[in-house]
């Protein structure tokens, strides 16, 4: 079983690899309004900052063998 911390790490970077996924979906949906594609652009930008940050992370924990 993984350590909390860990845990919370894989958990968030799998909701923010959602989180990616979906501004896809409302990217296409917003289609007509380049207000709301702007918004969802810096949305998904966002989450895939997180993502990088967290993958860093875990990687990290990887190298220094803390992964447990």
């Amino acid at each position: 079983m993984l350590k909390d911390h860990n845990h919370d790490l894989v958990q968030q970077i799998s909701e923010s690899s959602d989180g990616v996924w979906r501004m896809e979906e409302y990217l296409k949906n917003s289609e007509g309004c380049e207000r709301c594609q702007a918004m969802w652009i810096k949305i998904k930008d966002d989450f895939n900052s997180h993502v990088e940050m967290l993958r860093s992370e875990i990687e990290q924990h990887v190298k220094e063998g803390k992964f447990d």
